[in-house]
């Protein structure tokens, strides 16, 4: 609407591509973890078995895929938390890290048995803020920089996915903008304080940081490691392990509801039309579900090496889609402008705007220098074509898809002064005036209400 309809197409395409993928992401890690307990195992046991229970749900009614993931919310944040050079990324449980970050905080302080204070030690020895990467001096500290960029992306990435679910929720207009107001929060505290508290705890040339063999070694569990707590990296683990499925479950949920809804707008063939007798639509899950089988390649690799692939090419797909959400935003914003739209006349107004406008140029400037630089160790010290491939692929497909979209529609950008805003306007407020109930309005059982008040 904003953009143009090959922009529409391409990056929805995109999207559900980026989803579809991430299933086998993190059922790769998953497997990994698993041969945290028993390292004689053949990966394909696991592989399989994950493989398969992640499409018996996403095929079953959605009651069975909202209800198991319900309860693994109890104590699941709901966007992906980055477990730093361990590249573990997944959704981590709410008691572990208040646990980790309370615990820390007392273990920097000295106030645990037989522990002196660290304080800012590790701040400044063994490095002082960056750590050199493959070059000494300034350039060693940029590359260093850089390549952290890429598994960081990873973690934050897909938070917008939170919108997707307004099609199947009660008064999504109330809903919605609730919950991508709590998520900024736990941005705040889970992310960057526990990385915080890791940054005090844990020195950044321990050489268990760097074992590329074992995913499931965790500044978690390195930083209490000396504390005595022989049982720490089996629990740490097991959340670990539930998040990881948790999060390759959700994905293919939303994988197979963005490909259902490219049909709908007649951008994906009508197969993926069809529902089941629960209204699933199962041949946009099975076309979602058989990604999976990307997750053997670990069989022939490491199960390290082939993670640390799929998150390259799971998240220059997702920065993508951030480059095109930062393009949208900015036409958004200077249309509203040159038609001398009020933002009192918007169905909701984001905080400390208009003053904070900057922000979108740098989120988009942001985003395409991690994309150009994602791939820079393909080329040190020697050029790597399956390194250059995952990191670099997604940036030659998403423009020959674009391109291919322009010459078959023949669609132009859409001049600022030719975006529609009023019949966007008049259709929201159509939909308000035909909601049945309110969000309070739902009130549930007394167990329902009492979990929801808790969680």
């Amino acid at each position: 609407m904003w953009i143009d309809k090959s922009t529409g197409i391409a990056i929805g395409w995109n999207f559900w591509y980026s989803m579809a993928i991430t299933m086998p992401t993190e059922i790769s890690a998953a497997t990994a973890l698993v041969n945290f307990w028993t390292p004689s195992l053949n990966h394909a046991v696991p592989i399989s078995c994950l493989w398969l229970l992640i499409a018996i749900i996403n095929f079953s009614p959605v009651r069975v895929y909202g209800e198991f993931e319900f309860y693994f919310a109890f104590c699941k944040v709901s966007a992906h938390l980055h477990l730093l050079r361990s590249s573990e990324a997944r959704p981590v449980k709410i008691a572990l890290i208040i646990t980790f970050i309370i615990a820390g905080i007392v273990l920097d302080a000295g106030g645990l048995p037989g522990q002196e204070r660290i304080g800012f030690r590790y701040w400044q020895d063994p490095y002082p803020l960056f750590r050199e990467y493959i070059k000494t001096g300034p350039c060693g500290r940029f590359l260093g920089f850089w390549s952290t960029m890429i598994s960081a992306t990873f973690a934050y990435g897909n938070v917008q996915v939170v919108a997707i679910a307004g099609a199947e929720t009660r008064n999504p207009r109330r809903s919605i903008p609730s919950a991508l107001k709590k998520t900024f929060t736990r941005v705040i505290l889970f992310y960057v304080v526990s990385v915080f508290v890791i940054s005090l705890t844990v020195p950044a040339n321990d050489e268990r940081l760097n074992a590329p063999g074992d995913i499931s070694r965790s500044p978690f569990v390195i930083a209490f490691t000396g504390v005595g707590i022989k049982t720490l990296p089996s629990i740490i683990n097991a959340i670990v392990f539930t998040s990881a499925f948790s999060s390759g479950n959700a994905c293919t949920f939303l994988a197979s509801r963005t490909l259902h809804g490219l049909a709908l707008d007649g951008h994906a063939p009508s197969v993926f039309l069809k529902l089941n007798r629960y209204q699933v639509p199962y041949m946009a899950v099975a076309a979602s579900v058989v990604w999976g089988g990307i997750a053997y390649a670990s069989l022939n690799r490491s199960a390290y090496q082939a993670f640390s692939w799929l998150v390259s090419l799971v998240t220059t797909s997702g920065i993508i889609s951030w480059v095109i959400i930062g393009i949208t935003y900015i036409r958004f914003f200077r249309a509203l402008k040159v038609q001398g739209i009020q933002r009192e006349f918007l169905p909701y107004k984001s905080p400390f705007q208009p003053y904070i406008t900057m922000f979108k140029y740098y989120g988009l400037v942001m985003n395409l220098l991690v994309l150009i630089f994602s791939g820079w160790n393909a080329f040190s010290p020697r050029f790597d074509a399956s390194l250059f491939a995952s990191n670099y692929l997604n940036c030659f497909i998403y423009p020959v898809l674009y391109l291919a979209l322009k010459m078959w529609l023949k669609d132009g950008i859409i001049p600022l002064d030719d975006i529609d805003f009023e019949s966007e306007f008049a259709t929201i407020k159509a939909e308000e005036e035909r909601d049945d109930y309110s969000h309070d309005d739902f009130r549930g059982t007394y167990y329902d209400r009492i979990l929801n008040a808790l969680f």
